[in-house]
């Protein structure tokens, strides 16, 4: 009976909707494409291509679970990346482990200052992420000068299809098991779900909104930097304005895969699909041959689209609850 329920939860879930959409992209640029999007290795490129925002985007579901938003996550991934490629060339005794351990520290820092100002100036958290955001940016530019960084060492520098795939995959799979595993089993996870349901209600049972607070905006700091070193290595410079403006596609992610923005709901199986639907669009129109400034438009519109479905079902839930009957996930 158990199996059956949570059988019929997933086919009207969010999720089953966004996947049944998944595949009906996956077939339409199969199709145009004459199976080209449909091969292994154009797959397994995408898929790496999107890795270090599928990263981010971890980090971003669980900030908006919480009931915020960071918007200066993508210039703490410029600032972490940054000093993790200094921190490369300039010391002869780095390696991998220290040069990530540098680059998520850093954005960990980033983040928590983040956090204290959303606790105590108790503003809007999109306004005050888009003033650090403005602020980490322009600090930025004027201390290293919009110079470049490149010719890192060669074990950061050289690659191969094993090493890309262990790094770029390797790391997004780490953060989507251990973000998995803190929304689902831990005390933290079921208290960031709280206040994202209702902060005053958390207040009242005891707890410690800022301690929660110094976690979740620590948290989407350390996703965005280890999405920075992905980024890092897939590119191989470091630029000071190379993620700047990308902010969109991660937030689409976790859009297209069901948070609430209002917070508290969310998940790291839809927040997958979400990358996933954001990946195929954009490869897909880019093998059709469709403008780089069209994939945007469209990006927008499937996430409009999404939010329409979204309220539709919120009113349908609505609904039913006032008629005594069962909700839809």
């Amino acid at each position: 009976m158990r199996s059956k329920l949570k059988e019929n939860k997933f086919f009207s879930s969010h999720e089953f909707y966004m996947s049944i959409a998944l595949i009906l992209l996956a077939v339409f640029f199969g199709i145009r494409t004459g199976g080209l999007f449909l091969t292994g290795s154009n797959l397994l490129n995408m898929v790496i291509s999107y890795s270090y925002l599928g990263i981010m985007a971890m980090g971003m579901l669980v900030v908006i679970i919480s009931g915020g938003i960071d918007i200066s996550f993508m210039v703490t991934a410029t600032i972490s990346q940054y000093i993790m490629a200094k921190f490369m060339l300039e010391f002869a005794g780095a390696n991998l482990l220290s040069a990530v351990a540098i680059s998520v520290v850093t954005g960990i820092a980033l983040g928590l200052i983040n956090a204290v100002l959303v606790h105590y100036l108790k503003a809007p958290t999109l306004i005050i992420t888009i003033a650090t955001m403005s602020i980490y940016f322009g600090l930025l530019m004027y201390l290293t000068n919009g110079v470049r960084l490149f010719s890192f060492p060669a074990w950061f520098s050289e690659k191969n299809d094993s090493k890309t795939i262990g790094i770029a995959l390797g790391f997004f799979a780490a953060a989507v098991v251990i973000t998995f595993v803190i929304m689902k089993f831990t005390k933290m996870g079921r208290k960031i779900y709280a206040i994202g349901g209702n902060i005053d209600a958390a207040k009242r049972v005891g707890i410690n909104i800022l301690l929660v607070h110094l976690f979740v905006y620590g948290y989407v700091g350390a996703m965005a930097a280890l999405g920075g070193v992905v980024h890092l290595y897939l590119v191989q410079q470091a630029a000071p304005n190379a993620l700047y403006g990308g902010e969109m596609d991660v937030i689409a992610m976790a859009v297209l895969g069901g948070v609430n923005l209002a917070g508290g709901k969310g998940s790291v199986g839809g927040t997958i699909i979400g990358m996933l639907l954001v990946a195929t669009l954009s490869n897909g129109l880019l093998l059709i041959g469709v403008s780089s400034y069209w994939q945007d438009f469209f990006i927008g519109a499937v996430i409009l689209i999404s939010f329409c479905f979204s309220g539709w079902r919120n009113i349908k839930n609505k609904e039913k609850e006032s008629k005594g009957g069962k909700l839809d996930d």
